[in-house]
């Protein structure tokens, strides 16, 4: 197996606003270099405002808060050394695109802004394995991809993706927003020397049978068991010998019901033994599949986390209503994750409680929302 990670050179920052993705990304980027003194720290109102002034001009843009020309334009503005310079790639082939972004890494050690959700989120990738290694002429297996991912706001995470599941979930799709980069994959790169792809074997994510919570629980220390015989730097909070699995959380993928079997999966957070509480003060968590218990990513915190309880979701909604939970009559209430304005990140979903013909959304910070609405592109 060949592996790059320089997740060790690019700090991980929350955004600061709902809309500040792109400038999170940019800041981690330009203080991410492989050169330590070339490292630049950048406000991320700063960011803000120069990706802005770079922006798409076009009609058609208008709706981005941070579009690939803008972050592109960004990077190229921030006093970057020479030899220095970013591009611009967008394809409608996914593993184009996704070659070129490993061949560039790997040549140059820089993390790449890459735009997932079919275009409503930008994340950076810091680190990948592939079968072999990504050159010229090679058509390399993905393994696994790592990423730095700006949300939750003023937290972040760090996660690594299956390869299966990096292109069943972030990379699940073409940019579905009207524009330049309609039905294509975009990323923030060097422009490639020489076409090639990158391979992904595929495995199903649905099932008849859900498996048990203490399945899933097992699934996911096994897996940290391996993890921690591999020596792996990143998340390293899960090589310490005081790290705790706490109750899994099972998770729908989709806010529709319509779908009969949906992919669905369990969250398994771990916490340290000092700070164990019934969900709460999470560091990290391990996703396995619902149906067969195989892992699917790990997530690092930027700092603890605290998951709300279905008893928290209906406290929210019932002090909403002027009413007590009791008063609340038949409640269905289950976690859900669509990527869209509450979230972007499959660790962090969201309640889905429905009253009889009315559904209501809670978020892991007791928000509510009267209805689900799509991400701003580029958020």
């Amino acid at each position: 197996m060949y592996t790059l990670d320089i997740s060790g050179n690019v700090p991980l920052y929350g955004q600061e606003q709902c809309n500040y993705c792109g400038a999170a990304c940019g800041q981690m980027a330009r203080n991410g270099y492989p050169n330590p003194p070339d490292r630049l720290f950048y406000d991320q109102d700063d960011v803000w405002n120069v990706i802005q002034a770079n922006n798409s001009t076009l009609p058609a843009d208008s709706a981005w808060a941070t579009d690939p020309h803008g972050l592109t334009g960004c990077m190229n503005s921030l006093s970057n050394p020479a030899g220095v310079h970013w591009a611009e790639f967008a394809d409608a082939n996914r593993d184009t695109v996704l070659f070129d972004i490993l061949y560039w890494m790997n040549r140059r050690h820089f993390p790449s802004p890459v735009l997932i959700n079919r275009g409503g989120h930008w994340i950076n990738i810091v680190g990948y394995v592939t079968d072999v290694e990504p050159v010229a002429g090679s058509s390399p297996v993905l393994q696994s991809i790592s990423v730095n991912d700006p949300e939750p706001h003023n937290v972040g995470t760090s996660t690594t993706f299956s390869a299966s599941q990096w292109f069943n979930g972030p990379w699940n799709g073409d940019i579905m927003y009207s524009g330049s980069w309609f039905g294509k994959y975009v990323a923030v790169v060097e422009p490639p020397l020489e076409k090639s792809r990158v391979v992904v074997k595929r495995v199903k994510r649905t099932g008849e049978n859900i498996i048990k919570p203490e399945e899933a629980r097992r699934s996911a220390e096994e897996w940290l068991g391996q993890f921690r015989s591999e020596e792996q730097e990143r998340h390293h909070v899960l090589l310490r010998e005081d790290i705790r699995s706490m109750e899994p959380l099972l998770v729908r993928e989709g806010v529709s019901k319509r779908v009969k079997t949906p992919p669905q999966y369990y969250i398994v957070p771990f916490a340290l033994s000092n700070e164990f509480a019934e969900r709460g003060s999470a560091r990290a968590s391990v996703l396995v599949n619902a149906y067969t218990g195989a892992f699917e990513e790990v997530t690092t915190f930027g700092r603890p986390i605290r998951y709300l309880t279905r008893e928290d979701a209906l406290g929210v909604v019932a002090k909403a209503l002027q009413k007590s939970v009791k008063d609340l009559g038949d409640v269905d209430a289950g976690l859900v994750f669509e990527s869209g304005e509450i979230t972007h990140v499959r660790s962090y979903p969201f309640w889905r409680v429905e009253l009889g013909r009315r559904t209501l959304y809670v978020d892991q910070l007791g928000r509510l929302y009267g209805k689900f609405l799509p991400a701003i592109p580029g958020d």
